[in-house]
């Protein structure tokens, strides 16, 4: 068996979608309890044809293991990342494609996201729409299990900012669509962590420049967005949608 079917068979990888020579891998992670069925048969209806849709569905592994299982097993150049919750668009894929096709220097691509998550491209690298050229995420060492839950993937995007041989960009055509608000709270500790590891993006990235923007902030990392969108949404835990 070689390396990748090894590390396949050892994290639940399964291939809903397995076509030869993909140039992209789609990487679902994902756990038994979830239903991971509708964004599956979402994917089977895109227009692009070289790509293949690995989920990892493996309770034992948390969200970054279970992706970097994923980038490991993936034979195709680019990876995209989705949720198990979300539904891509059809052109999603091809306008992945499209967005590395024009620019070379291409290695990590942020998309929008709209629905009970919304997101419109600040360096925050939401991980329901991300693709990335799988070398240049397996150089800097795919997610981090450290910060697993909470800014796992800004963390992973930051780095691949710093230490990628390449560029890092946001397309907006690459859209996809989150009809549910997301399952994450926030982790003081761990935004802790990550505004101490990365102080400079930290402040150009996450910490608001306007008054209005500093009060929404403080709002928010007090939990009261939790409260608004868990009465919004009728649901427990749900999350200010644009972290």
């Amino acid at each position: 068996m070689t390396a990748t079917a090894a590390d396949a068979a050892a994290s639940g990888v399964e291939r809903p979608i397995d076509r030869p020579d993909p140039r992209v891998s789609v990487v679902v992670p994902t756990i038994p309890a979830n239903d991971h069925e509708a964004v599956v048969e979402t994917l089977r209806e895109q227009t692009a044809d070289a790509y293949e849709v690995l989920v990892v569905d493996d309770a034992s592994l948390d969200i970054c293991e279970a992706r970097n299982a994923g980038i490991r097993a993936a034979r195709g150049e680019i990876v995209a990342l989705t949720d198990d919750d979300c539904r891509p668009p059809r052109e999603w894929i091809d306008r992945i494609e499209a967005a590395f096709d024009r620019d070379p220097d291409l290695v990590c691509l942020e998309g929008a996201v709209d629905g009970g998550r919304t997101y419109d491209g600040e360096r925050r690298y939401v991980g329901c729409n991300l693709a990335f050229d799988r070398e240049a995420a397996l150089a800097v060492g795919g997610f981090r299990p450290a910060f697993a839950g909470w800014r796992d993937d800004t963390e992973f995007g930051w780095r691949m900012e710093r230490d990628a041989d390449g560029r890092c960009a946001y397309a907006d055509a690459v859209r996809m669509r989150h009809p549910d608000p997301p399952r994450a709270s926030i982790d003081a500790a761990l935004e802790e962590r990550l505004k101490r590891e990365y102080p400079d993006r930290y402040e150009a990235v996450l910490v608001p420049d306007t008054l209005p923007g500093r009060v929404n902030d403080w709002l928010w990392r007090k939990g009261v967005w939790d409260l608004v969108d868990a009465v919004r949404y009728d649901v427990p835990n749900a999350v200010r949608s644009d972290r």
